[in-house]
């Protein structure tokens, strides 16, 4: 069975989106160590915020494009992926909303090309138990989901990833009030 996810992005890029999900995950203080220093080239995300694959797609894809195009928010292409995941403009805000954290299952991220892909041996040194990526609906916490995007008031769960994309990519043009839809 196959462990990870992989998703070819903007072709600009010439990027590949790479996702491996792990849960019991022992060195998560290490993880995020390596991630800040720069020793790992990935992101460490909390599941628990993530609805669909298809979410992390489109954050991954805008990252890579605005580091392609040189007009990134953040320092990394990895902090750009937990920021465009995030409604708020604010930087700390969204890395510490987004990252993992000791208490919840995590995606490790990564952007591979053709000629660079270290995440086979960044993976190897995760203290934790690999899951299929396919898996991640059961980490998935949809009130806490609701929550972070502002879709309290909806009754009905089909719209939510919809909704939460739209808003993530509107999210440098609008501002989003806790207003009911």
């Amino acid at each position: 069975m196959k462990q990870f996810y992989s998703c070819a992005l903007d072709p600009i890029t010439q990027s590949t989106l790479k996702l491996y999900l792990f849960r019991n995950v022992d060195n998560v203080d290490v993880i995020k160590e390596n991630i800040r220093t720069g020793a790992w080239k990935c992101a460490a995300i909390k599941s628990s915020l993530i609805l669909d694959l298809f979410q992390l797609v489109v954050a991954a894809n805008r990252a890579a494009v605005a580091q392609t195009l040189g007009n990134m928010v953040t320092r990394s292409v990895y902090g750009e992926i937990l920021y465009n995941l995030s409604l708020t403009r604010n930087i700390s805000q969204s890395l510490a909303l987004f990252g993992a954290d000791g208490n919840s299952p995590l995606l490790l991220c990564f952007l591979t090309t053709a000629m660079t892909d270290h995440s086979e041996d960044i993976v190897k040194q995760v203290k934790g138990d690999a899951c299929p990526v396919s898996n991640l609906p059961e980490f998935s916490d949809i009130k806490l989901i609701k929550d972070v995007y502002k879709l309290k008031n909806f009754e009905c769960d089909v719209d939510i990833l919809d909704n939460i994309i739209s808003r993530m990519v509107t999210k440098n043009f609008v501002s989003i009030a806790d207003v009911s839809m």
